[in-house]
């Protein structure tokens, strides 16, 4: 069945091309009647180029100094004018009866068309044509200037024509009709023109469907082309003035102009889509949207102008320029080796060629004939025909690779279902392993409570939960990544103990393995400087690990540069190990987050594969730049750049640190730790019975019992959790800050949470919250922050 479509169309197509041919050579036949039915009054027509002179007819008919010259001896086409100007001529029936004639004198769209008749008893008698005039006041409602003229047997007539156009091209045909004649061509051109619009209309409503049901913008670009070049032949003809705007007025005027620049933008459009040249050509992409603003120029000053002399030259240029333009576009396209639809290539040449002769007629620079002044008829139905068939395999192209779409989306999801299995199967053997080792170094303790070697099964519970926080921290920061909720915390931080610290836990990992740890930092690293603290070590953890994890023999390198310019430092790192590398197929998918290679590995090297993917969104995030490649020696060599604003002015060092912290250990304070879970409670109060003795710590199980607490005893800190029963801590530091609670409304508090999101940090800092720790609690940072807040200092971003 779908063999058959494209014969069907083909088919269909014929059929229209010979209907079309038909209607043309019917046409042509009519133009070679014209020579015998048409009497041609050009050779007995004198004409008076008036310029911009407005005569009166009395003035012309009595000024014998006026100086008319024979119309022969000028062209049928004037080209474009806005003058006056003046015919004579006299016509005698020299038969023995009555003679009907209709007299064909300009263009449709000429403006004034009247005609003066003066018989032997010296009356004149008056008709009034052209389109400035209200349809109904013609004296031939005809479409074309037409004037009617009787003759009696013997009857002889002097005649005088007074043409005026606003700027457009102006012709003088000056053909006389027999009345049968006239009746008989009229009939042949409504058919032709019947056939001609109905095409365009036809063609027009198809694509709008077509469009609809697609979503393709070429396809309503070219619609509305259609649409619009109709009317444009429409006004041309006349049909415009009298049925659409049968008043006149200041649509009338203007309808050629405005239809001619519309369907020029809409081409310029349809174009563009559909040879995708903002893909393909950027530069007459670009040129395209210039010819648009054109075009819009071009519109608004027919708008506002009264005066068309410049207006019909601007439109008939600026349609070759379009033209010009695609015929551009189309060599670029083949000397780019672009697959170009040869229909498409037909249309557009059968409309060059059409547009060609029609604007060549309109600078009078070929003889006026019927082919000449219908180009644009021609060269529109072959375009019509031919570009309807390159946009039927546009749909037909768009069927295929929707069909190849759906293929692909089904692949894909039958790939995330095997990805699915696996990774549900990775992150359960990752998180129960180091699960297994805490409960069993847990069941040993609590079996044999004298255990000689309970440091080390403590270094290992250790060990294994800070594996098991981190990949819950990389599940958590992937589902961050996924809903694009990711942001930069950027704080001042100081840069080489940030490093040390990433480094030294790295070097042990490579030592524990038996590898070697080279590391090279520069002494011109500076200071303090602005970033992600948390990211920028979260970074580096993850492809020092990486290569730790590849590499079972030789050495892990880093090579750290810093480059300074101004108040910024670039800082460079270079991470080589002798590892396995990488192989071809799976570097281009090595910072993907899921794809199936990323699942082969993970059995024999461990980990969860969110690493890499995890870096690359953080280093984009800071507008940094990762790669990695293969060592041509051995191994895998990864080059990260980030660069970070310096910040000299608040450098701080550990003795001060150590000092206030000292200092803050000496005195006794009321502390007031609001939280729900015992196990947390427990956990702050060895953490305060170990480094902070002398502390008075009272625990509150939720918001509503911390505030009666507070009615009782004043406290100099308060440590609030946020997710409790009865008030959490958001509506608790609320009220404290509002002054509603019986202390301080300035009284510090650090918020103590397992909830790191950006919008809960955004939100504490909002209520007035001075600082946050993180769960599990680290007591040395717990107390570093305790400590600045105690001393007076606010802090708001946390380091």
């Amino acid at each position: 069945m779908r063999q058959m479509v494209p014969h069907i169309l083909f088919l269909r197509i014929g059929i229209l091309i010979f209907l079309f041919t038909s209607s043309i050579s019917n046409a042509q036949n009519r133009e070679n009647q014209n020579f015998t039915e048409a009497i041609s009054l050009r050779p007995i027509t004198s004409v008076l180029l008036a310029g911009q002179q407005d005569y009166s007819f009395e003035e012309v008919r009595n000024n014998s100094k006026l100086d008319f010259v024979p119309l022969s001896s000028l062209k049928e086409n004037l080209g474009f004018s806005s003058d006056n100007y003046w015919l004579t001529f006299t016509l005698e029936n020299t038969t023995d009866s009555y003679k009907q004639y209709y007299l064909e004198t300009a263009r449709p769209i000429t403006d004034v068309v009247n005609l003066f008749l003066i018989n032997e008893e010296n009356r004149v008698e008056k008709q009034y044509s052209g389109d400035k005039i209200p349809f109904s006041k013609k004296t031939i409602q005809h479409r074309k200037s037409i004037f009617d003229i009787g003759l009696r047997p013997g009857e002889s007539v002097e005649a005088y024509i007074h043409l005026e156009s606003d700027g457009e091209v102006v012709m003088l045909p000056m053909e006389l009709y027999q009345e049968a004649s006239f009746f008989n061509l009229t009939y042949k051109e409504q058919v032709f023109y019947g056939f001609f619009y109905g095409i365009l209309i036809l063609a027009c409503i198809i694509y709008l469907f077509f469009f609809f049901a697609l979503k393709d913008r070429a396809f309503v670009y070219y619609a509305l082309y259609v649409l619009f070049i109709a009317l444009m032949q429409f006004s041309l003809d006349g049909f415009f003035h009298q049925y659409f705007t049968p008043q006149g007025g200041w649509l009338s005027d203007r309808a050629v102009l405005l239809t001619a620049f519309v369907s020029l933008f809409f081409f310029g459009r349809y174009g563009d889509i559909f040879l995708n040249l903002k893909k393909n050509s950027p530069i007459l992409h670009l040129a395209n949207i210039m010819m648009s603003w054109a075009i819009a120029i071009g519109v608004l000053l027919l708008a506002v102008s009264q005066n068309f002399e410049y207006c019909y030259p601007l439109a008939n240029a600026i349609g070759i320029l379009v033209l010009v333009h695609m015929i551009a576009s189309l060599v670029i396209m083949k000397l780019k080796k672009q697959k170009v639809d040869i229909f498409f290539v037909l249309g557009i040449s059968f409309l060059v060629f059409g547009f060609v002769v029609f604007i060549m007629n309109n600078f009078n620079t070929i003889e006026n004939s019927f082919f000449t002044s219908n180009g644009t008829k021609f060269g529109i139905g072959f375009e019509i025909i031919f570009l309807s068939i390159s946009m039927s395999n546009r749909i037909r192209n768009l069927r295929m690779e929707n069909e190849q779409n759906q293929m692909l989306a089904l692949q894909r999801a039958q790939d995330m279902n095997e990805i699915k299995s696996s990774f549900l199967s990775n992150i359960s053997h990752e998180l129960r392993t180091p699960l297994n080792l805490i409960m069993g170094v847990a069941t040993s303790l609590q079996e044999n409570k004298e255990e000689e070697n309970l440091d080390e099964k403590c270094k290992m519970l250790l060990n294994s939960s800070k594996n098991l926080l981190g990949y819950i921290e990389d599940i958590l920061d992937f589902t961050v990544i996924e809903k694009g909720d990711q942001e930069l915390k950027e704080v001042s931080f100081e840069l080489r103990s940030t490093l040390q610290k990433v480094l030294n836990l790295q070097e042990k990992k490579a030592t524990v393995k038996g590898l070697a740890f080279n590391t090279s930092i520069p002494d011109d690293l500076p200071a303090r400087i602005v970033g992600d603290k948390a990211k920028l070590a979260q970074i580096l953890n993850h492809l020092l690990d990486n290569a730790i994890k590849f590499t079972n023999k030789g050495s892990v390198d880093v090579d750290i540069i810093c480059k300074k310019k101004d108040d910024r430092a670039t800082i460079n790192f270079n991470i080589k190990d002798t590892g396995i590398g990488i192989s071809e197929e799976k570097m281009s998918t090595v910072f993907e987050s899921f794809t199936k290679k990323s699942f082969m590995d993970k059995r024999e090297f461990s980990g969860l594969g969110l690493g890499l993917y995890i870096v690359k969104t953080y280093v984009d995030l800071q507008k940094g730049n990762v790669t990695l490649k293969n060592n041509p020696n051995q191994g895998t060599i990864c080059e990260l750049s980030l660069s970070f604003e310096i910040d000299e002015d608040q450098v701080t060092t550990k003795e001060d640190s150590k000092s206030s912290i000292t200092e803050m250990q000496k005195g006794a304070g009321n502390i007031l730790y609001v939280e729900d879970n015992k196990m947390n409670q427990t956990v702050v109060k060895l953490l305060f019975k170990k480094n902070w003795g002398k502390a008075n710590l009272t625990i509150a199980n939720h918001g509503k019992e911390a505030l009666e607490i507070m009615k009782e005893k004043s406290f100099d800190m308060i440590l609030m959790d946020l997710q409790m029963p009865e008030m959490d801590g958001f509506e608790t530091t609320s009220l404290i800050r509002k002054g509603e609670a019986n202390c301080s409304p300035e009284i510090p508090i650090i918020v103590l949470t397992a909830d790191n999101t950006s919008q809960t940090r955004k939100k504490i800092f909002e209520l007035g919250a001075n600082d946050l720790v993180t769960k599990p609690v680290n007591g040395q940072l717990l107390f570093s922050k305790m400590s600045k807040n105690t001393i007076g200092k606010t802090i708001s971003k946390v380091a």
